[in-house]
């Protein structure tokens, strides 16, 4: 049986459609076909002898589907090239009066992006603000902006981890088959905002924190599965970092 037919075969059992259904359901006002399409990939296992996804044969399958009548995709991106990111028309009014102890912020907390116009402030801080700018990410991901009684000061990403790792498989200690099976446990911290005019100490950790715990529901409720290590990146030209590729939590 060729790679097609068994994308195609795995696509068609009842569980597959309502894992589908269940994404567009819940990810219509962001999914693009292709992002759609690394999702399944990633939960599905369909990757090449190289661990990348098979894009190609995955989208056939799923407009083969819908043509079927069993879901209704999004809308095909028409413009060429990557689509711009939904931004605001101005920039992010800055937070006012934020105490210099995190203890004193008041109302502080995670609010998970799941509206256009979440996204919209998401993306314009991350690309006026952020050294990354918005991304795109990539895979199974979540968003969250950072809101407090002072205004929005920043917010978090996540999404799909790197494909292959050696400090990090090495440090798990699973081979290449194991990676494959279990890479979708692995998260990625992809941006992490506080905004340069955000001045206040031990912000960060509490941040951090927080998100590590949010991240795990949230990652249960849209996809369906709790997720157990978290890896993040530094640019070390530019920031401090103890090691490369060092995972940063798990549970």
């Amino acid at each position: 049986m060729n790679v097609q037919n068994q994308i195609k075969r795995a696509l068609s059992k009842p569980e597959a459609i309502e894992y589908v259904r269940r994404l567009l359901e819940q990810e219509e006002e962001f999914f693009t076909r292709t992002e759609l399409a690394e999702v399944v990939c990633e939960e599905f296992g369909f990757q090449d002898p190289r661990g990348q996804n098979q894009l190609g044969g995955c989208l056939k399958g799923l407009r083969e589907l819908e043509a079927k009548g069993w879901f209704q995709l999004p809308r095909p991106q028409i413009q060429k090239g990557a689509p711009a990111p939904r931004r605001l028309s101005e920039p992010v009014a800055e937070p006012e009066a934020v105490p210099g102890e995190v203890g004193e912020i008041g109302a502080l907390e995670l609010i998970l992006v799941k509206q256009e116009s979440q996204m919209r402030i998401w993306n314009e801080l991350m690309i006026r603000e952020h050294p990354q700018g918005a991304g795109p990410l990539v895979g199974r991901q979540v968003r969250y902006l950072i809101g407090s009684a002072h205004g929005w000061l920043g917010g978090f990403g996540f999404a799909a981890p790197a494909l292959q790792l050696a400090d990090r498989d090495r440090w798990i200690g699973w081979d290449s088959e194991q990676r494959r099976a279990h890479l979708h446990g692995v998260v990625c911290l992809s941006r992490f905002l506080i905004r340069p005019s955000v001045e206040c100490r031990n912000l960060a950790s509490r941040l951090l924190s927080m998100s590590l715990q949010q991240v795990v529901e949230d990652f249960q409720r849209r996809y369906h599965y709790r997720p157990w290590l978290v890896e993040s990146f530094l640019d070390t030209s530019g920031f401090p970092a103890p090691a490369i590729g060092q995972p940063i939590g798990f549970w």
